[in-house]
């Protein structure tokens, strides 16, 4: 590329982040007022400095980080290089958190979401733009419709127009970055930059005034997001002293009957106390293939019948868990020298990096809300050596019970069984599900953690309630036949590998 051309591109990117940095403080004095010099500011991807350099004089303080290094300038600016997802901060620092043009570029949106709540003031704002998933045109690439299409598809029309190799930019949806911000307070400045460009400084970009009510209406499909969030005063709440609903389970929300009565292989504990497993163990177990001197850690160990098993093999076991109550049912174990058994939250593992060869996640994922899976399976990739493997199993199978549960109980009403129509009113302790799962979203969830996963589908279930060796039959082919058994297996299961 010539020097002229490199001159123009780095014009064009001062002026599009001058004007960027124009636009942010517009919509901070409308929200905030006109004075801010009290407040302390932080810019997450600052990139080069230079949009921060135009406000910082505006604010008591202002500092940015960017995990790159400049390429166009080398402003003077106060400038660390470090990641969103880890603020290199102490909590409650800041009045305001200015995050624009970031979260698409990031693995982990949810912990970029959790730091920058971490470091702000309760009261305190994040300015925050971002692209949307469905605008018409991508905002980075300027392809029709890109960002919509799967990533396979993106990547190959990435390659036929000759814009790259790969599509790596991780747009979302407007519910879904609603839900990414689900524990700020919301207001939607979109509209308002549509209703009136000129003010807000994005007139190149918005030809025309667009109403209000129209603009609202548009919000699912405008380009870009543009929004202030406060956090809430108080803990979990909203910001009228109202507490936020929140499914985090506190740890003693697992009983000792929970693990004896209901808690999948409760009867083949009480027969053997451990010596003998439940084939949703059992089939795990045989899965990794666990050798003599190997590292291995079983989150959510419960009664620790896996880890036990682990251990004869001639592992290394370590068995965590949430529940004090599980623990006390590890001391009727058999238990070796080799295994040790430990409270503690998996989001943060008391373990060096690079530590283990296998980690179990058995009916873990189901039980922990999407931002605290994400930092267990963080957490989890931390501690893996590379090439290590992460097994997990999870139930129920969320397609089971949106499509193959309704053909299941018309045809056992039929049969003259009443079942209720929600299927987890089977249950007593349905209430302990908070993130039930099906196959493509379990995949996803391990891509976006940096897992190589393979996902699949395997009937643990003996169907011995049913008194008709015909029906049993019928059943087990369901949950067996491909396509088929998406609807009627209610067990997945995966194999993570972190890559070497």
């Amino acid at each position: 590329m010539s020097t002229k051309r490199q001159n123009q591109n780095a014009a064009q990117i001062l002026s599009q982040r001058q004007r960027k940095a124009a636009k942010i403080l517009a919509v901070l004095h409308n929200f905030l007022g006109k004075d801010l010099s009290h407040i302390h500011c932080l810019d997450v991807g600052c990139a080069d400095g230079t949009m921060l350099r135009e406000f910082a004089g505006d604010f008591r303080s202002a500092i940015g980080i960017d995990p790159a290094r400049p390429v166009y300038f080398t402003h003077a600016t106060p400038r660390i290089c470090a990641r969103g997802e880890a603020l290199p901060f102490p909590d409650e620092r800041f009045d305001l958190v200015i995050c624009a043009q970031v979260y698409e570029h990031v693995s982990h949106p949810t912990q970029l979401a959790d730091e920058i709540r971490r470091v702000l003031k309760p009261g305190g704002v994040v300015f925050f733009s971002g692209p949307n998933r469905y605008a018409l045109i991508e905002e980075h690439y300027h392809l029709p419709l890109l960002s919509w299409l799967p990533r396979g598809v993106a990547n190959a029309y990435m390659r036929i127009t000759h814009r790259g190799l790969t599509y790596n930019i991780r747009p979302m949806s407007y519910k879904q970055v609603r839900r990414l911000w689900q524990s700020f307070e919301i207001h939607d400045y979109t509209p308002k930059l549509l209703q009136n460009p000129a003010h807000y400084h994005v007139a190149e970009r918005v030809g025309m005034k667009i109403p209000r009510q129209l603009g609202k209406f548009l919000r699912p499909l405008v380009p870009n997001f543009n929004w202030i969030l406060r956090k809430p005063h108080t803990p979990g709440g909203d910001g009228n002293g109202v507490r936020a609903k929140c499914n985090i389970l506190a740890p003693d929300a697992y009983t000792q009957d929970y693990y004896l009565d209901e808690c999948n292989g409760y009867k083949e504990f009480a027969q053997s106390r451990g010596e003998s497993l439940p084939k949703r163990l059992a089939y795990p177990l045989d899965l990794a293939q666990i050798e003599a001197g190997q590292y291995v850690l079983d989150i959510g160990c419960g009664r620790g019948e896996l880890a036990l098993h682990c251990s004869r093999q001639g592992a290394r076991v370590w068995g965590l868990d949430y529940a004090p109550e599980a623990l006390k049912l590890t001391r009727l174990l058999s238990t070796p020298h080799n295994v040790a058994f430990q409270q503690a939250d998996a989001q943060s593992l008391p373990f060096s990096a690079a530590q283990f060869d296998t980690i179990f996640m058995l009916d873990v994922v189901e039980h922990l809300t999407p931002r605290q899976l994400d930092r267990v399976l963080l957490d989890a990739y931390r501690v893996l050596i590379p090439g290590g493997q992460l097994i997990i199993h999870t139930m129920p199978n969320v397609w089971y019970y949106r499509w193959g549960y309704p053909i299941y109980r018309q045809i056992q009403i039929l049969r003259g069984h009443n079942l209720p129509r929600n299927p987890r009113q089977r249950w007593a302790y349905a209430g302990l599900h908070v993130n039930e799962q099906n196959p493509r979203q379990l995949q996803k969830t391990l891509l976006d953690n940096g897992f190589q996963p393979r996902v699949w589908l395997r009937n643990m279930q003996s169907f011995e309630n049913e008194s008709s060796p015909l029906v049993r039959a019928i059943q087990t082919l369901l949950t067996r036949l491909p396509i088929i058994k998406s609807i009627f297996c209610n067990d997945i299961f995966a194999a993570a590998r972190k890559p070497t």
